[in-house]
C-alpha cells in the first residue's frame, strides 16, 4: 500500500516500516511531532487556518493526524482489552471529527499539547501490546500487523503530516 496524499516530493510506503522496532518508531515519531511543532509555530496561530483554494490548513492536518492517533489508540485499547479485533470505523477522516478535533484545540499550543499526548497514549499501549505487534488483526485501518499500523500511523503519516506542515511554513514566510 502506498500512501499518496499530495506531499512534495511524493509518496510514503508503511510496508518498509513494518520491520522497524518499536523503540525506533517511537523515536521517529517523536522527532516528525518536533518537527510539526516547529513548522506551525514559524506558520503563527493567524495564518494557520489558512490555506490555497483546494487545499487543507495547515492546522487542519494536525488535527487530522491528531484524530488518527486517538484511532489507532482505540483500536489499541480494544484489542489490549478483548484479546481480538475490534474493528472501529475510520472516523479520523470524517471532516467534522477532524473539525471538532481543531476547536477541541483552539491554539497551536493546545493542537501540539493534545498530538504528543496521544503520541504518548498511543506509545504505551504499544508497549504494553509489544509481544504481540507481529500479530494480524482486522481494523479500521485494515488488518495488518499492529507493528505495521503503529509504523503507519506513527511514521508514514507523522511524516506526511509534517512535510505538508513544513511546506505549508515556507510558503508562508515566503
Amino acid at each position: 500500500m502506498t500512501l499518496d496524499h499530495g506531499v512534495p516530493g511524493g509518496a510514503l510506503d508503511p510496508l518498509d516500516l513494518g520491520a522497524l522496532a518499536l523503540a525506533d518508531i517511537e523515536e521517529a515519531a517523536g522527532e516528525l511531532h518536533r518537527r510539526i511543532g516547529v513548522a506551525l509555530r514559524r506558520i503563527g496561530e493567524l495564518r494557520a487556518d489558512t490555506a490555497l483554494p483546494g487545499e487543507r490548513s495547515a492546522r487542519w492536518h494536525v488535527a487530522s493526524l491528531v484524530a488518527m492517533f486517538e484511532l489507532a489508540a482505540a483500536s489499541f485499547a480494544s484489542i489490549a482489552t478483548t484479546g481480538g479485533s475490534v474493528v472501529l470505523p475510520r472516523i479520523d477522516r470524517h471532516p467534522a471529527a477532524i473539525a471538532a478535533t481543531m476547536y477541541a484545540a483552539p491554539t497551536l499550543a493546545a493542537l501540539l499539547g493534545r498530538l504528543e499526548q496521544d503520541r504518548r497514549q498511543l506509545a504505551a499501549l504499544s508497549r504494553s501490546l509489544e509481544a504481540h505487534l507481529d500479530e494480524r488483526h482486522a481494523t479500521g485501518f485494515g488488518e495488518q500487523t499492529l507493528r505495521a499500523l503503529l509504523a503507519e500511523v506513527a511514521v508514514a503519516e507523522g511524516a506526511r503530516c509534517a512535510l505538508l506542515v513544513e511546506h505549508a511554513a515556507e510558503r508562508a514566510s515566503a
